[in-house]
Order: C-alpha cells, then sequence, then structure tokens
C-alpha cells in the first residue's frame, strides 16, 4: 500500500473528539504592579466568571491567528504574542476535550484603558493569584489560574534573555520604570546599583539622548530597546 491509497482509506472519525483552542495571557504594568485583563464570559460553562480571553481554533486558522483573533474580539485591542505552553488535563473543561494553546500578550496601560469596562476588569497580579479593586481574591474560569501561573514563570525565566518583557514599557522609559517592571515580574525588590550596571552593560538598551518631562523631581535619562528609532 502506498501514501496515496493510505490517504484514500483513512477514517478520522476513528479516533475521539478533541477540541483546540487558544487562551491568551493579556498583562500590563500599572501603579507599580503587574496587571491581568480578564473578561466575563457571556456563555455557559463557567457564565458569569472572568477568564482568559479565548476561543476555538478553526480549521482554516493558525495557532497564531487564532490567538490574535481572541485577543482582538475579546479582549478589544491587538498587539504582539508569544505562545509559551500547552494544556491538556482529561477534565479541564465540562463540555469536552479540549486542549488549550497558551499564549502571553504584553502591552502598556494606556493601550488598555480604552478598552476596560464591566465585563473586561484589570486584576492585580499576587504572584498568580489575580485580585479585584479590593484586594479579594478572584477565582479564574476552568484551569485559568494554572496558565497564568506559567506564563509568569515563563515570564521570568526569559526575563533577561528576550526583549518581549519590554512590551510592558513604552518605547522610552527610564531605569527606574525598567527596574519596577522587573521587580513587579520577579516579585521582590532589586539592588537599583546592581540592576542598573546589569542592564546597561548588557546591551539591550541603549540612551536616546531625552530626559524625563513634566516630573516634579530631577528628569531621568530615557532609554529604549536597542535598535528602535522611536524615542
Amino acid at each position: 500500500m502506498n501514501e496515496a491509497e493510505f490517504l484514500s482509506g483513512y477514517d478520522p472519525a476513528s479516533f475521539c473528539a478533541v477540541a483546540v483552542t487558544v487562551d491568551v495571557v493579556p498583562l500590563t504594568f500599572h501603579e507599580n504592579r503587574l496587571r491581568l485583563l480578564a473578561v466575563r464570559r457571556t456563555t455557559h460553562p463557567e457564565r458569569g466568571r472572568l477568564a482568559l480571553p479565548g476561543t476555538f481554533v478553526r480549521a482554516d486558522e493558525t495557532l497564531d491567528v487564532t490567538a490574535q483573533r481572541a485577543l482582538r474580539e475579546k479582549a478589544g485591542f491587538d498587539t504582539q504574542v508569544e505562545q509559551f505552553g500547552a494544556f491538556g488535563a482529561l477534565k479541564r473543561d465540562p463540555r469536552m476535550r479540549i486542549i488549550s494553546v497558551a499564549y502571553m500578550a504584553l502591552a502598556t496601560f494606556d493601550r488598555l484603558e480604552p478598552v476596560l469596562n464591566d465585563d473586561r476588569m484589570l486584576l492585580a497580579l499576587d504572584g498568580s493569584v489575580a485580585r479585584g479593586a479590593n484586594g479579594r481574591k478572584i477565582p479564574l474560569a476552568f484551569d485559568h489560574a494554572e496558565i497564568v501561573g506559567t506564563a509568569l514563570s515563563v515570564l521570568r525565566r526569559d526575563l533577561d534573555s528576550t526583549a518581549f518583557s519590554f512590551g510592558l514599557l513604552p518605547p522610552a522609559f527610564s531605569l527606574r520604570e525598567l527596574q519596577q517592571v522587573h521587580e513587579a515580574i520577579r516579585g521582590q525588590s532589586l539592588n537599583k546599583p546592581a540592576f542598573r550596571k546589569r542592564l546597561v552593560e548588557s546591551g539591550r538598551i541603549e540612551p536616546t539622548g531625552i530626559r524625563e518631562t513634566d516630573k516634579g523631581y530631577r528628569p531621568a535619562e530615557l532609554y529604549r530597546v536597542r535598535g528602535t528609532d522611536n524615542a
């Protein structure tokens, strides 16, 4: 039997039905806290609960395209996405066997502020625990808390090796702002001189030649990711 003959008699229905979805972890940095954009589910299961923006993968879509569509349709904005894992526990969804491919999306607060409403909320992250404005723990739908926890672990792991985390900062940023973002992601304070020396000497950032404006203290020099020309 050649391959063409094999394929002509191949029956996908002989295997159990498995659906694939994409869930996106949209993160921002605001008021010295790392925050998660969660959306309220409008349909069963878990209707009314806050969840990650996600959707089923269409037959004619790549995973990246599905992630962008989920972010646009559910979270209300577009930005770069990065795949970081897959989640396939047998009973993670009561509808059927569903495997989710997880993505991260990082954006500055000014990008997210216009889309916020009663059904799109920013939750402060205390480690991987999501909390509302009153500090109360907010349980996310399905296994989304686990997905968020994994996203944070990956973000911490890659913090010093990729430029992805700079998506939480404006194109031009101070070393103070950069350190605040790193501390929020790592969940710990960092030594200021050592941090600044390490980042400046890493070659990942470069000065813009511009200083902060409208500050009540001595304006700091602004930096950018090396190789970018927008300050």
